[in-house]
């Protein structure tokens, strides 16, 4: 059970906000068997980046290499799942790892589905979790999962809204959703949305999305295509952890799918390293 209530905002297309506080789950169904899933699709390569500069210290690196058959990914990855048994921040899912999680040749694979009418979703929480300023990296697609979305984001440590909300990349599951990035403003408004980038590219396909925070800009880069501000009401500067929740809006029963990630990495902000 995590230790911090998480607030979240989807803002997709169609421009919408919503915020809310999970509270404990009720007990897991489990009568009905989890659906049949494809093997993972294999990712192209990622482009070779850049050297980074000495201002980032590598402070995660997963590739996700150590299989974990459904069932066993709290085990096999210790701190990534701390947020089994909280319903979502809507209310209709539950994140359950057991239920919904695998992972095999490389790939993390969320396997997104309804058991005994509960949809069962999942948040990734990358270990460490905590840092102000930094770095941070995920290779990912996701399939056509019509009332199912992801908004993986970074949330104050203090669970305070007004000390801001990072979320990027920020995607609905249905068919033509864009790929979007927010910064909610600091302050006693975090609801609104200080700044939003909408990006080029489907879902569907795999991308590699990078947040770069630092203490005067903020930085949404997805496959090469870089978006920066440095308006100060959109650059938190307290500590905050990563989760990437992937949630429900009420879906069909019968819809399922899957959200894939390759690799996921972080870096600590460190420009004493660069002289800075």
């Amino acid at each position: 059970m995590p230790v911090l209530v998480v607030v979240v905002s989807l803002t997709t297309a169609g421009q919408r906000t919503q915020a809310a506080s999970p509270s404990p789950a009720s007990p897991a169904a489990t009568s009905s068997p989890v659906p049949p899933v494809p093997a993972p699709a294999t990712p192209a390569p990622a482009p070779v980046p850049a050297p980074l500069g000495a201002e980032w210290t590598p402070l995660i690196d997963q590739g996700f290499d150590t299989p974990a058959a459904l069932g066993e990914f709290a085990d096999r990855y210790p701190g990534w799942a701390d947020y089994d048994g909280w319903n979502d921040t809507t209310g209709p899912g539950l994140y359950d790892s057991s239920r919904v999680v695998t992972v095999a040749d490389g790939v993390l694979t969320e396997n997104l589905h309804t058991e005994d009418g509960e949809a069962l979703v999942v948040s990734i929480t990358p270990v460490p979790h905590v840092q102000t300023y930094g770095r941070y990296e995920v290779r990912f697609r996701a399939d056509v999962v019509p009332g199912y979305h992801f908004s993986w984001l970074l949330w104050p440590a203090d669970n305070d809204w007004t000390d801001g909300e990072i979320d990027f990349p920020e995607t609905g599951l249905d068919p033509g959703d864009w790929i979007m990035g927010f910064s909610h403003q600091i302050g006693p408004t975090p609801a609104v949305n200080q700044w939003a980038q909408r990006f080029d590219g489907s879902p569907q396909n795999w991308h590699t999305a990078v947040i770069e925070w630092r203490p005067d800009s903020l930085t949404f880069v997805l496959d090469g295509q870089s978006r920066t501000t440095t308006d100060p009401l959109a650059i938190p500067s307290v500590p905050m952890y990563w989760s990437m929740q992937t949630e429900a809006e009420e879906p069909d029963a019968s819809t399922a799918g899957r959200v894939q990630i390759d690799y996921v990495k972080a870096w600590a902000y460190t420009p004493e390293a660069a002289g800075g």
